[in-house]
C-alpha cells in the first residue's frame, strides 16, 4: 500500500475513534452548546434597539438575523486545544503520545472534527426555528452557501492553529491559558460577535480586514446572508488563507522548538 493509503487509513481509524467518543458525550456537547448562547442574548439586546426603528441600517430582523448566524458560526468553529495542550505540556501526559508514529496534533484536530459532526445536526435545529420565528430568510444560492461554508472552514483553521500555537507557548510558560482568555476577549469584540462590524467606528473598519478577527465570525455571516460576493468575497478567502497559513507555520515552529526543550528537562 502507498504511503498516501496508509495515511487514507489511519485517518479514518482516527476519526471513526474520535466520532465514536463524541457520540458517547452528546450531552456534554448539549450543554457546551447552551454555554455559547452569548449571541443569543445580543440579539434580544439589539432587537429591543431597534423597536423603534433600524440602527445603523440594521432593523431588529437583521439583528435576529445577523446574530442567529453568528450563533452558528460560533457553534461550527468551538477550539479547545489550548487547555488540553497546557495540560499534557505541564503534566507531562505529553510524553506517551511522543511515542505513536505520528504527530499528537493529528489527535486533537480528528477530536474536533467528530465533534462538529456531532454538533451540527443539533445546532442548526435552533437556528433555523429561530430564524423562521423572526421571519428571517437566507438566500439559498451556491455563492452565499458555498462562500460561507469555506469562510467557516476557513475561521476554524484559524482558530485551531492560533489556539494551538498558544498552548504550545507552555513549554516556556504557565501562562499560555491566560494568553488564551486575553486573544479571546479581544477577538469577541473585534470579531463582531457583540456587534455587526458595520457599526463600528470608521477608522477601525479601515483597519480591521487586516487583522484575522473579522474572518472568525463577520465575514462568514456576511457571506451567509448574501451581503459578501464576487471580489469581496474572493478578497475575504485569500486574506482568510494567509492568516491561516501564518498560524499553521507558527504551530509548526513553535512545535520544533518546544520538543527540543522539553526533552531538555527530561519531562
Amino acid at each position: 500500500m502507498t504511503a498516501l493509503g496508509w495515511n487514507v487509513r489511519k485517518a479514518q481509524a482516527l476519526f471513526a475513534h474520535a466520532f465514536a467518543t463524541m457520540t458517547e458525550y452528546r450531552a456534554e456537547i448539549v450543554i457546551w452548546m447552551i454555554s455559547g448562547s452569548l449571541p443569543l442574548v445580543m440579539m434580544a439586546i439589539w432587537m429591543a434597539l431597534a423597536a423603534d426603528g433600524p440602527v445603523g441600517g440594521y432593523a431588529a430582523a437583521d439583528f435576529a438575523a445577523y446574530f442567529l448566524s453568528v450563533f452558528l458560526v460560533r457553534q461550527l468553529t468551538v477550539v479547545w486545544v489550548v487547555w488540553e495542550l497546557d495540560r499534557e505540556i505541564r503534566l507531562g501526559e505529553l510524553s506517551p503520545k511522543l511515542l505513536r508514529p505520528m504527530d499528537p496534533m493529528w489527535v486533537h484536530l480528528a477530536d474536533n472534527v467528530a465533534e462538529k459532526a456531532v454538533r451540527l445536526p443539533l445546532v442548526l435545529v435552533p437556528v433555523v426555528a429561530g430564524m423562521a420565528w423572526a421571519g428571517v430568510r437566507v438566500p439559498l444560492t451556491f455563492e452565499a452557501l458555498g462562500g460561507f461554508a469555506l469562510l467557516v472552514v476557513g475561521a476554524w483553521v484559524i482558530k485551531f492553529f492560533q489556539q494551538y500555537a498558544t498552548g504550545l507557548l507552555t513549554f516556556w510558560t504557565d501562562q499560555s491559558v491566560g494568553l488564551e482568555r486575553v486573544w479571546f476577549s479581544v477577538s469577541m469584540v473585534l470579531s463582531g460577535a457583540l456587534a455587526p462590524l458595520d457599526l463600528f467606528p470608521e477608522g477601525l473598519r479601515a483597519v480591521l480586514p487586516y487583522t484575522p478577527f473579522p474572518y472568525l465570525i463577520d465575514v462568514p455571516v456576511q457571506a451567509l446572508l448574501g451581503r459578501l460576493g464576487g471580489a469581496d468575497l474572493a478578497q475575504a478567502f485569500a486574506v482568510q488563507a494567509a492568516w491561516g497559513a501564518f498560524f499553521v507555520l507558527a504551530r509548526w515552529v513553535l512545535w520544533r522548538q518546544g520538543l527540543r526543550r522539553y526533552g531538555a528537562v527530561g519531562a
